[in-house]
């Protein structure tokens, strides 16, 4: 069974070869209208009345404010997109005739959605937590657990995990963990050593 649209052109084939005793096949930039090809609206444009035979396709540009973006035989331009402050969208890209406007997020935040209707904060990463990718305009900020030997003490939308500065020695345990840097603790073995005549000394 052949998809919709091209039984509905299949049926209007058929009617206008019953008028008029062929088939009517128009270009991409036109459109059958009683009979006719009728030119299509260039972009930028609207529809104000079909062609005829005596007359061709009558078309006005879109008002300010207003885009068509494609050839057309709409009545009606689309109106620009307006960027709500209120929801923290500024205007991007200005809208012209043929294009609508483009929005995006204030600085410090990121679209919530694809068409970016909304937008939302970054996220900072929190201690024991570094940033893998900063946010952009379209995307929160991706975090990842600091791994051994790194850390992160506080929140950041751009610092990565820090190694630590200082390791520990053999005889030394680590200190550092996720949150904190790298401190060792030594381990020092005390003994006492007693002399002749009762004198005790101390020793490492």
């Amino acid at each position: 069974m052949l998809p919709l649209p091209q039984l509905c052109a299949l049926w209007g084939c058929l009617l206008t070869a019953v008028h008029l005793g062929q088939c009517v096949t128009c270009s991409d930039k036109q459109y059958l209208q009683g009979g006719e090809c009728c030119d299509l609206c260039q972009p930028g444009n609207r529809l104000v009345s079909h062609c005829t035979a005596l007359e061709k396709t009558q078309c006005q540009p879109c008002d300010s404010g207003e885009f068509s973006a494609h050839w057309n035989r709409e009545i009606r331009c689309h109106q620009h997109r307006h960027c709500e402050l209120n929801q923290g969208l500024q205007v991007k890209k200005e809208g012209t005739a043929v294009s609508d406007t483009v929005c995006t997020c204030k600085e410090g935040q990121h679209c919530a959605s694809k068409e970016c209707e909304t937008c939302a904060q970054h996220t900072p990463c929190g201690p024991g937590f570094g940033v893998v990718q900063m946010a952009t305009e379209t995307t929160d900020t991706v975090c990842q657990p600091c791994p051994v030997g790194f850390f992160s003490n506080g929140s950041s939308l751009f610092e990565k995990c820090h190694p630590w500065t200082r390791f520990p020695a053999p005889d030394a345990s680590p200190a550092g963990h996720s949150r904190r840097d790298g401190h060792p603790h030594h381990h020092l073995c005390g003994f006492s050593l007693y002399q002749k005549g009762g004198q005790e000394t101390k020793g490492q």
